[in-house]
């Protein structure tokens, strides 16, 4: 099980994610925080057999291509979670308990995620509850702003359910834009989200969360979120996507497919970040 860090447009970790991708990853159980391009671009690539989620989308460009396509066609086996179910599993895992009791708040999703929902048994008159089971990833991927390396990460922004994604995960894999000292992190120790005992490993790659944004140094690149969607139409216009951004051999060589002038384009003019 493989949990996806970021929220829609934003902290996707998307360089873990393509070069999962040139691993040939297969049969993974995703499960991401509300996500766009990174959770769909795995199940585009043949990574994922199932996927338990509050909801994949590309917001203003529309539905998520492939997880709409293979959730339709029945390749792929979706559970849907809702977002009380999502924080109450993942907080059962990191408190080491078997479920988190949540409101039952009347929708069907009991019926349709048995193996997520249980009905726990109420006095009458009581409110009635539900039984989140915890939610306990092998692997957690994230997109944070900058670490030292001793793997103490700082978000320059939400941390959105990365903390929480990460406290529950078997281990933790972390992108940054920038290694940083650590008397950097020190004397902004406010930043810190995920301390070293709970981080694997870092991985420094600048613009590492393209085409979403990373909060205070750039942002989403519109134009390529909207060169994804309209490749995904067809199998042919999605394997020239992949065979352009996805199957080059380093993350340096994503970039320089992109093109520095894209990425000049996309940074942010101002940072609430002072060192």
């Amino acid at each position: 099980m493989v949990a996806i860090g970021g929220w829609i447009f934003n902290a996707q970790p998307m360089a873990l994610v393509r070069a999962l991708i040139r691993k040939g990853a297969r049969d993974l159980r995703l499960m991401p925080a509300p996500g766009s391009i990174a959770p769909d671009l795995l199940i585009g690539a043949g990574c994922v057999s199932s996927t338990s989620c509050l909801f994949i989308s590309f917001e203003q460009y529309g539905l998520a291509p492939h997880f709409r396509r293979r959730a339709e066609n029945g390749t792929l086996q979706v559970s849907d979670i809702d977002g009380p179910g999502i924080m109450a599993g993942l907080r059962a895992a990191i408190c080491d308990l078997p479920y988190m009791p949540i409101p039952d708040l009347g929708t069907d999703l009991p019926k349709y995620a048995p193996s997520q929902y249980r009905t726990l048994p109420t006095e009458p008159g009581e409110r009635k509850l539900l039984a989140s089971m915890a939610i306990r990833p092998d692997v957690c991927l994230v997109h944070a702003q900058q670490a030292d390396e001793h793997g103490n990460v700082q978000h320059v922004g939400p941390p959105f359910l990365d903390t929480l994604l990460a406290q529950a995960s078997r281990r933790v894999i972390v992108s940054v834009d920038r290694i940083v000292s650590t008397q950097t992190v020190r004397r902004n120790n406010h930043l810190t989200k995920l301390p070293s005992s709970m981080v694997d490993a870092v991985v420094e790659a600048p613009y590492g969360a393209h085409p979403t944004a990373s909060p205070s140094l750039y942002r989403a690149d519109e134009a390529h979120l909207k060169e994804y969607v309209r490749a995904c139409a067809s199998a042919e216009g999605f394997a020239a996507y992949t065979g352009r951004y996805v199957q080059a051999a380093s993350h340096t060589d994503y970039l320089n497919a992109i093109g520095g002038g894209r990425l000049a384009g996309i940074a942010a003019s101002e940072t609430n970040l002072t060192l």
